[in-house]
């Protein structure tokens, strides 16, 4: 092969690289919010708990309904009505909740928080202060959740057939368990309107 063609052919290489290159997706990025929807991304990036799976599920109708599977260094996006909703996250018969409360157009963001040995809880991010152990925008760690976290795949049939047996057994019990907590308790694991990204 002479040099001409030699280069030719590099300068070939070179461009379908390039086209490959840009046309793979950016599995960080989050995608745009649709419009007219409220948008709520699920970030989980912890060393307690690493290599345990959970569930997120939608309990808003009083049935648990799976939203996705969400490993550790994940995250997980939702598009939801604008209004009230209800979430519910763990491995059963360990389970908590997070209420939340969504304005359309808008993004929100809840960070999955392992609890040793096998639980797991939601808490928001808030763009004012937060309590104790609670997340805002300006937090240390949020820029750390958004940049070591890439999109949540999807779960298994089975994994999630199992679950949510487990959840509909389950659910009633532990909702119940939950609207017992003080209404200082439920603050801390409620999604505002305000809590929107700005």
């Amino acid at each position: 092969m002479n040099t001409k063609l030699r280069a030719v052919s590099f300068i070939a290489w070179l461009a379908l690289a390039s086209v490959a290159f840009a046309a793979k997706p950016d599995k960080a990025a989050i995608p745009a919010v649709q419009p007219g929807q409220a948008q709520i991304v699920f970030l989980r990036h912890s060393v307690v708990g690493a290599k345990a799976n959970t569930l997120i599920y939608e309990t808003t109708s009083g049935q648990p309904k799976v939203i996705g599977i969400i490993p550790n260094n994940r995250k997980l996006v939702l598009s939801v009505p604008p209004g009230d909703h209800v979430f519910m996250i763990g491995n059963l018969p360990t389970c908590d909740f997070l209420q939340a409360s969504v304005l359309p157009d808008k993004r929100y963001y809840a960070v999955v928080v392992s609890r040793w040995p096998d639980g797991f809880t939601l808490r928001p991010v808030r763009n004012a202060e937060a309590p104790q152990g609670g997340y805002t925008f300006k937090s240390e760690e949020f820029p750390d959740l958004l940049k070591y976290t890439t999109l949540a795949g999807r779960a298994p049939d089975s994994y999630v057939q199992s679950e949510l047996k487990n959840a509909e057994t389950y659910y009633p019990g532990k909702w119940q368990q939950w609207q017992s907590k003080t209404g200082e308790q439920k603050a801390m694991l409620t999604l505002r309107p305000e809590d929107a990204e700005s």
